[in-house]
């Protein structure tokens, strides 16, 4: 899980467009390791209807579960 408060996206001219991220809210990833090298991945979807004209794909993002105390 990547936790952030913004990401971004550009457009088809390249032109960056921000959106902010809902608290609790993070976006969903995968550190992949090998040779000492490591990757970071991001998980991606269909875009909003309202928000496809930006771009193909989107970061999935993910509620993270409420921690319960000991």
């Amino acid at each position: 899980m990547i936790a952030c408060d913004r990401f971004m996206e550009k457009d088809k001219e390249g032109v960056s467009h921000w959106f902010d991220v809902v608290p609790q809210m993070v976006i969903q990833g995968l550190l992949a390791e090998r040779n000492q090298q490591q990757r970071v991945y991001i998980v991606t979807e269909p875009p909003p209807d309202n928000l496809a004209w930006i771009h193909d794909r989107w970061p999935r993002l993910v509620k993270l579960a409420p921690t319960q105390p000991d």
